[in-house]
Order: structure tokens, then sequence, then C-alpha cells
């Protein structure tokens, strides 16, 4: 799963640079092992939970890499205090942090001069074969964050408060062990709050591509609302889009039916997705914290061929 890799590799290293400036949390992310190919298109009874997972870890991912673009330190987004852009930025233009081999530079473009984060500033992260001996990773490319809209106050969260931003990608590589991933392309992100109960949180992109070695996942025309109660610790997701990958050797497009609900930090305990191809299609329905049914309908006629029902540990959600 390309996207998981490359989110768990760089929010690793993030998560390193991040106690190199005296700030947040000294756990590490290691990546997961290789994952099967999933087969062929269309879907069948023998791929559909390959492909289901596919689905799930890209969704999931775009999400955990929107916390690499955390700089104001909302707790909703991560468990550290700061983002990694905050811990580098705080009171200077330009910085350079060394690597155990390598640096990483951040260069903030204050537009209006005020010494303040604030709408039509941007950031730019060039990360120079950056090898951290922690998570055994080296990051090298450059990612930048535009298009900045700031209303309210949302860095010390007095509501209503509103961010939004285009986190960019161009050629940023991870390197370990297992080898190689390079990402592209550019992630849009909104976050709002009108009384600091309710944060909505919307992800979007019109491509995004994650290439190993023989490898390629490209998310493309994809959308993702989520609404999340801090009082009630719930969350409500809403999600579509196409995902083309060399793990199932095609496209499917996928669309939730209805929304998923997570409750804590738990599963999701409800929810229904569609994912299909112009010839097959597999109905997810979660059917608690713990279930998920697949209905597979191998020839989009309506009637459901196969039913799968699996763990989410076995989905490997994450």
């Amino acid at each position: 799963m390309l996207f998981r890799r490359i989110s768990m590799l760089i929010i690793s290293m993030a998560l390193v640079l991040l106690v190199s400036c005296g700030g947040g949390s000294n756990s590490t992310i290691a990546p997961p092992p290789p994952t099967p190919n999933a087969g062929a298109l269309p879907i069948t009874a023998a791929n559909a939970q390959d492909i289901t997972e596919s689905v799930i870890d890209a969704i999931t991912s775009s999400v955990e890499l929107i916390e690499l673009v955390d700089i104001v330190g909302l707790p909703v987004l991560t468990n550290t205090n700061r983002g990694l852009a905050m811990a580098l930025l705080s009171d200077i233009i330009q910085e350079s942090v060394a690597c155990d081999t390598g640096e990483v530079t951040v260069t903030w473009d204050d537009a209006d001069n005020n010494l303040l984060i604030s709408t039509g500033d941007s950031f730019a992260v060039v990360f120079a074969m950056c090898f951290t001996a922690e998570v055994g990773t080296t990051l090298d490319g450059a990612t930048s964050l535009t298009d900045m809209v700031i209303s309210g106050d949302p860095f010390n969260e007095i509501a209503p408060w509103e961010l939004a931003a285009s986190f960019s990608f161009d050629d940023l590589s991870a390197t370990d062990s297992a080898g190689t991933v390079t990402i592209d392309g550019a992630i849009d992100f909104g976050l709002s709050s009108p009384d600091n109960v309710v944060v909505n949180l919307s992800v979007g992109t019109s491509s995004l591509t994650a290439q190993e070695t023989g490898s390629s996942a490209t998310l493309s025309e994809y959308s993702l609302t989520q609404e999340i109660d801090l009082n009630a610790l719930t969350q409500a997701i809403a999600t579509s889009g196409t995902l083309t990958s060399t793990e199932f050797e095609g496209s499917v497009t996928f669309e939730t039916l209805q929304d998923f609900v997570v409750i804590g930090d738990d599963n999701p305990s409800a929810g229904q997705l569609q994912i299909s191809d112009n010839r097959s299609g597999v109905l997810v329905t979660v059917l608690d914290n713990m279930r998920v049914q697949l209905d597979v309908d191998t020839d989009l006629n309506g009637s459901i061929d196969a039913t799968i029902v699996v763990t989410w540990d076995q989905l490997d959600s994450g």
C-alpha cells in the first residue's frame, strides 16, 4: 500500500525532527510490511478484500499526510503539541536543521511582513538527503504550503476560526531498508470550527501519486469531509474519488453511501462504501467496530454473487 507506506515514513520522520527541535512526542511509527498484489480487476470474491484494503488505506493516508502540515498544532489532528513547520518556524523566516546526515531547510514567506502566520503566507520545506537513524529513513525533495487563507484565530483556537491551504509534494522521496517511495501532487485541505466543539476537516486532490520500483498508485478527483465532535468524541466521514493502482492493475471509483462513524480511537462502527469499476463492484458495509461485510457483484447486474465478512484487523485499516 504505497500511500500508507509513504505517509508512515514521512510522519515518522516529522515526529523525530520535531523532537530534535524541542517539542512533541518521542513516539515513532514503523512502516508496515509490504502487502501482496491484490490481483487484477474485475472485482471478485478472491480479490475484493485486497481491493477494499487498498481503497481504505489510500483514504486513511490522505488524512495522515495532512498531519505533517499541522502548522497550528491543532490537537484534533495530531497527538503532538506542534506540527513540524511550527516547531521550525516560530519567530523565524528561515531555518536549517541538521539531520544525522543531510539537512532540512524551512522557509516562511511572510507575505504581509507582520511576523504572524496569516492569509497569503506560504512555506517551503526542502529535504536534502535528510537521514534520521532513529527511524532509519532518508527524505529528499520538496514540499510547500501555499494558498493559505486564515480567518479568526485558529492558532489559539478562539472560535469561530478557519484555516485553508494547499500542500504540494515535488518528488518527495522516503527511503528506508524496504526501498524508496516517491510522492507527487497536491492536497487541498480546510479546517474550521464554529465553537471549538465541532471541527470540520476537508481534504481533496485532483491528482496525488505515490511510486515505488514497479508499483504506483494515484488518487484522483478525490474528496473527503470529516466532522469531529470533540465533546462526544465522534467522527463522521464521507469520501469519494478514483484510485488507480498497479496493485489491482486498473482503476476503481469509490463513494460513501452512508457516512463512516468513528467513536473515540476505535474502528468505524457504522458506514457504507461502494467500490466499483465498469464491470464489477463491492459494497462495503460496516457491521460494527469489529466486522465489515463485503458484498461482491461480479457483473454489476444488481445481484450479490458473494458475501464475505472480515474483521477490521484483517483489512489492516490502521
